[in-house]
């Protein structure tokens, strides 16, 4: 029996690898703002339950070093295949993955508006550019996953839901009054 986990870690990382050779052989913009968001930081990535370590540190150049991880540390990114497919092939906004709750993430809100304006430049490349339209045609036809296609969803049905976190505040707090409290 093939280790599907063992078996996807290493092609997650080669993917990871390739994905930054393919944008440092660019030496574009989109590589620069990579080694902005990225230098110095970790991250967990999670998978289909193939979990990834990733570290990334600017020296002369970028270096990005990927660990299999079996900690139950706390994720960064966690996604399903299926996910990644539908966003890559535009069937899906990576806008609408995130508020569907199809793609978690975790980070401050500097490295989430870098992470989102990263990824957007990447996919925008990926029209013109062949060798990620090939990147992404192999992590397709590659990935080992027990998840099948997700349904494609309407880009009206993606819109984010506003509002969300004023519903979690509990009605009692919504219900304080306030105006005696200040300090004159």
């Amino acid at each position: 029996m093939v280790n599907t986990s063992n078996t996807n870690y290493e092609k997650l990382a080669r993917w990871l690898h390739n994905l930054v050779e393919i944008l440092r052989s660019q030496g574009d913009a989109t590589f620069r703002l990579l080694v902005d968001t990225v230098s110095g930081k970790n991250a967990l990535i999670d998978i289909d339950g193939t979990k990834l370590r990733v570290r990334a540190e600017q020296g002369e150049q970028l270096q990005i070093y990927t660990e299999y991880s079996v900690a139950q540390d706390a994720v960064n990114f966690r996604s399903e295949a299926a996910t990644l497919r539908d966003v890559i092939s535009g069937k899906l906004t990576l806008d609408g993955a995130v508020a569907m709750g199809k793609i978690y993430i975790c980070a401050d809100i500097q490295d989430l508006l870098g992470i989102h304006n990263l990824v957007m430049r990447i996919l925008a490349d990926s029209s013109i550019n062949p060798q990620l339209q090939r990147l992404w045609e192999d992590f397709d036809e590659s990935w080992q996953s027990s998840t099948s296609t997700s349904e494609y969803i309407a880009l009206e049905q993606q819109k984010p839901s506003y509002g969300y976190l004023i519903k979690t505040v509990p009605e009692d707090v919504m219900l304080t009054d306030v105006e005696g409290l200040s300090e004159d």
